[in-house]
């Protein structure tokens, strides 16, 4: 009976070792797969903080970019409204003094048209019948 029990007990103790060796191995994957989890964590927030990082400056240059774009825009609508501004002036000096020179043509005619007219009524008693002259 002692050897039976002698052998029980190795039976118990080889379970109680392979017990202890899968529980160890579950222990050591687990442990393993946590590394392997956390540096893949690392990798994507490393990953992320970089992309951020390019789209932090991306939009920096965007806006540098927008920014003189506008400002050069800006000068260019300056440039043309004072061109536009002093092309008026001139259209409306042009324009006031062919306004004058019509009617200062308008008066001489009207003048030398009442001279005829006062020269035919002298001479054969002809008369415009019109209300301005």
């Amino acid at each position: 009976m002692a050897g039976i029990r002698l052998w029980g007990d190795i039976k118990i103790v080889k379970i109680d070792i392979n017990n202890a060796l899968t529980i160890i191995l579950g222990l050591l994957t687990l442990t393993g797969a946590i590394y392997r989890l956390s540096q893949i964590e690392a990798n994507i927030n490393a990953k992320i903080s970089k992309s951020e990082n390019h789209l932090l400056t991306a939009i920096d240059n965007l806006k540098d970019t927008l920014t003189d774009k506008l400002y050069t825009t800006e000068k260019k609508l300056d440039v043309h409204l004072t061109e536009y501004s002093e092309k008026k002036i001139f259209a409306e000096y042009r324009f006031n003094s062919i306004d004058k020179a019509i009617e200062h043509k308008f008066n001489r005619l009207a003048n030398w048209i009442k001279q005829i007219g006062a020269h035919l009524y002298r001479q054969s008693g002809f008369e415009i019948h019109d209300d301005q002259f």
